[in-house]
């Protein structure tokens, strides 16, 4: 299986949070094949919103999700700094 990997991003209530205010106007930005990849697309999206702290955009481990055992038999996984496998946002 792929390990895919979701980004996407919208305003949240709190910047410490991840409870997205409108699920209408999330913005989905793909759907990545790599981590690598995924997080530069992430990247871009986060620095243009860098000085609103209500905008979050977020890595999703999507093949964690569809299989969640499979890293743990590989030796593999650790999530990063807010659970999700991703970097903290950029300052």
């Amino acid at each position: 299986m792929s390990k895919l990997h979701l980004v996407f991003g919208g305003r949240v209530k709190d910047p410490r949070g991840l409870d997205f205010v409108d699920l209408d106007q999330i913005d989905l930005v793909g759907l990545y094949e790599s981590y690598a990849e995924a997080e530069d697309a992430w990247r871009g999206k986060a620095q243009r919103t860098v000085d609103d702290a209500e905008m979050k955009y977020v890595v999703v481990h999507l093949h964690r999700l569809l299989e969640p055992d499979a890293e743990n038999r590989l030796g593999c996984g650790g999530a990063g700094p807010d659970g999700l496998g991703r970097p903290a946002t950029p300052q």
